[in-house]
């Protein structure tokens, strides 16, 4: 089912969303769902989806814990 394997590594903002879309996939939710749980709009949901930035970080870190995900910073080359 999933197409993305973990650890994800994340170099652009636009990353950020299909990492999203795919464990909002894996608990069967649906974009409406995942606004409800949120309290942001399905239209939020599918802008990150598609990897549209924003600045609203909050946000996107709100979607990221309820989803499940983890986000880890660690300092090194950016290749590797």
């Amino acid at each position: 089912m999933s197409k993305i394997k973990y650890p994800y590594h994340v170099r652009l903002p636009k990353y950020i969303g299909p990492a999203i879309k795919d464990a909002r996939k894996k608990k069967q939710w649906t974009q409406k769902d995942l606004a409800d749980y949120t309290a942001t709009s399905v239209k939020f949901i599918s802008n990150i989806e598609q990897g549209k930035t924003t600045a609203q970080l909050d946000k996107v870190f709100d979607l990221i814990r309820t989803v499940g995900l983890r986000v880890y910073l660690t300092e090194g080359d950016i290749d590797k």
